[in-house]
């Protein structure tokens, strides 16, 4: 019997490579499937923005009276006359809007997919463009295939599929333990990402929990795990005043294009001041179910490990 019990805890302490032999598990989890909501969502409205700009390219224009056959109408003859560079632009705001946000989505994988998805199409009716340019000059310079509406759909289940796959993997990749003694936050991504923390409960100076509208309806939330030396807090504040003032360029009144590249620069750059905790899988017990109960069997685990330390 304690052979099959060694067995069974094996494969748990090799995913927790930083716990020794004398702990002992009190609750092992990962971030829920419902904690990557938004990053799923991400997902289906660039498959959204693709079926969009396809639909325009094979459907005619509808007709109708009233405000919603107007905005059909409005959206379908946008996304006509605009192609490729409405899509682009289209992704370019939902990228932005991501980036301002400042949260656990703003991360640099999810925003480099997005602008990806944003400019493959145009990269490819530039490269298309060129090569009829070099075709007029020259007969014998190769062509490259025209890009259709069929490609929308192509390119659109691509980068959605890729996107939820890529958000279950990173969903998967972390690990959370409780022990008698400390509490372990594991990273492995793809192999290519891997961090480890352990934050013993004599470092533990609060927990909150922190459970969003949609963590409430969707029954999952974060413990924030805050200690002396400031794990899990962060601030990530950028304000336009500051940057506007802070570059020597705008104060030459001569260089207008450096003004122009400078704002431009600060727009890209913008993004909601963050002063408190910021929720990452990596900083914290991150999207779990039941976070209350989590939160409750550290506090049991911390006053037991005080008290045997006062023994």
């Amino acid at each position: 019997m304690a052979g099959s019990d060694t067995n069974l805890i094996k494969p748990i302490r090799q995913k927790i490579p930083t716990m020794t032999e004398s702990e002992e598990i009190l609750w092992i989890g990962s971030p829920t499937s419902r904690s990557m909501f938004g990053r799923y969502m991400l997902g289906g409205a660039i498959l959204a923005a693709y079926l969009i700009f396809w639909w325009a390219n094979v459907v005619d224009r509808p007709t109708g009276e009233g405000q919603l056959a107007f905005l059909v109408k409005s959206t379908h003859l946008f996304a006509d006359l605009t192609g490729v560079v409405g899509l682009f632009a289209t992704l370019l705001i939902v990228a932005k809007f991501i980036h301002f946000q400042n949260g656990p989505m703003s991360g640099k994988w999810t925003l480099m997919w997005t602008v990806i998805s944003a400019s493959a199409p145009i990269f490819w009716a530039g490269v298309e463009t060129g090569f009829d340019v070099a075709g007029i000059i020259n007969s014998e310079a190769s062509t490259t295939p025209a890009f259709s509406e069929g490609h929308y759909l192509l390119l659109g289940a691509f980068f959605s599929f890729t996107m939820i796959s890529i958000s279950a993997i990173y969903q998967r990749s972390f690990t959370y333990a409780i022990t008698n003694k400390r509490i372990h936050l594991i990273k492995k991504f793809m192999y290519v990402d891997a961090s480890s923390q352990s934050i013993g409960y004599d470092r533990i100076e609060n927990l909150i929990v922190d459970t969003t509208v949609l963590g409430r309806l969707l029954r999952f939330g974060t413990i924030q795990i805050l200690t002396a030396s400031g794990l899990n807090v962060g601030s990530e504040s950028t304000s336009a005043s500051a940057g506007i003032a802070g570059d020597p360029s705008m104060s030459d009144s001569g260089d207008k294009s450096k003004k122009l590249l400078s704002r431009i620069g600060l727009v890209i750059s913008f993004k909601r001041s963050r002063p408190k905790a910021i929720n990452t899988p990596e900083s914290c017990i991150y999207g779990i179910h039941s976070p209350e109960s989590i939160h409750q069997l550290i506090n049991q685990a911390s006053d037991q490990f005080k008290q045997n330390s006062g023994d």
